[in-house]
């Protein structure tokens, strides 16, 4: 039995066209260079002539060459579980997959988003979950309501069950989960509990997208669980030079996994997307430094606690922080509490609820309402 390598790249959209973006030939030799070479599709296509309703949220598209784009340097797989899928509808979704075919795989019907993607390779069965967080639209995280179309919910029970089931079918499973909070470079506790119980069930290896900026990654029971690899690369304006100010949004991380004679390892890479344009490997020391730096808060529990507060802090008291749909930014804790008193008032008066659909997509999603308490944490630890 040979060596089977698997590569995986974070969060990709283009809505200017692709063909404006350069990757370095020793990126592309990297990649090519592996057998299965996965990334997250993270934003539809745009359907022909479909009018969707006004929303204060913007909906992303992607440029129609993407596809072809990833394809050329290599990438086979595709995951579509993340929470800008249905931007466009169900017809968005349709033509995105349509357009990524059989490779695509952690959204569709409910047994379709939750069916583990299967690929044979040397003789082994290597699997693929992908799950997303409680999004705005187009997850399955109502338990009874299996109708229409979406993507997996990383909190329904039944994902342990498809874990413990699949690895009595495929040698190898790896958990792609699109979660956490945006734009801090570590997980929440939450976020590392889940993903441990991942490995717990029997998977192989996770790895997290979602955050757009790379986090910590930890060898857990012999496994790897990487928290977050960023932004592969993140284009969502129409403009070539649009810049974005958030932390390590233009940083990524890939990873490379190996599989010999049954044995995993793995090896990290990191990338830089230099002015929307190149895409290059990125050997620099500040880089790695950033790298032990949020890996070592992983084993270090009391520096980890502190990094946390301190975050939890600066979000609490509303310093410019755009996490999601509008819930947190700017004021968030007083905003997010206001609206929670509003809700309650109402009912104590007996009149009918208020009709907040910002409050309803706070409490639904968990890593929202537990940024809210570990704020509230860290208020009170001062």
């Amino acid at each position: 039995m040979g060596i089977v390598k698997l590569f995986f790249a974070g969060d990709f959209c283009s809505k200017p066209s692709t063909s404006h973006i350069t990757v370095s030939d020793e990126l592309k030799t990297l990649i090519q260079s592996c057998d299965l070479k996965v990334v997250n599709f993270e934003v539809p296509l745009k359907p022909d002539n479909v009018h969707m309703p006004h929303q204060t949220r913007e909906r992303f598209f992607q440029n129609d060459d993407a596809p072809d784009f990833l394809r050329g340097l290599g990438f086979n797989l595709f995951s579509q579980a993340n929470n800008h899928a249905f931007d466009w509808g169900d017809e968005g979704f349709l033509k995105t997959k349509a357009a990524l075919g059989d490779s695509s795989f952690g959204a569709g019907t409910y047994d379709e988003a939750y069916k583990v993607k299967v690929v044979e390779k040397d003789g082994l069965k290597i699997g693929f979950l992908a799950l997303s967080f409680a999004a705005y639209t187009g997850v399955f995280d109502d338990v009874m309501d299996h109708e229409g179309l979406g993507c997996a919910y990383i909190n329904d029970l039944i994902v342990n069950h498809i874990i413990i089931k699949a690895k009595t079918v495929v040698d190898f499973l790896f958990v792609l989960p699109h979660d956490g909070i945006e734009y801090i470079d570590i997980p929440m506790p939450e976020t590392i509990a889940r993903y441990r119980d991942f490995i717990d069930y029997g998977a192989d290896g996770v790895i997290g997208t979602h955050p757009h900026c790379p986090q910590g990654w930890e060898e857990y029971r012999g496994r790897p669980i990487f928290y977050s690899l960023g932004n592969f690369f993140f284009n969502s304006k129409e403009s070539l030079d649009f810049k974005c100010d958030k932390p390590h949004w233009y940083e990524g991380l890939c990873v490379v996994l190996s599989i010999t004679d049954g044995h995993l390892s793995w090896e990290t890479f990191n990338t830089l997307n230099i002015d929307n344009l190149t895409i290059v490997k990125d050997d620099s020391v500040e880089r790695n430094k950033h790298n032990e730096m949020i890996c070592s808060y992983l084993v270090e529990k009391k520096e980890y606690d502190y990094y946390l507060r301190s975050v939890c802090k600066d979000l609490g008291l509303g310093k410019e922080m755009s996490i999601i749909d509008y819930t947190f930014h700017s004021n968030n804790l007083p905003k997010s509490t206001v609206m929670l008193l509003k809700h309650w008032f109402s009912r104590i008066r007996r009149r009918s609820t208020p009709s907040d659909n910002a409050l309803h997509c706070l409490l639904k999603n968990d890593q929202r309402r537990n940024l809210i308490i570990h704020s509230m944490e860290s208020s009170l630890k001062r």
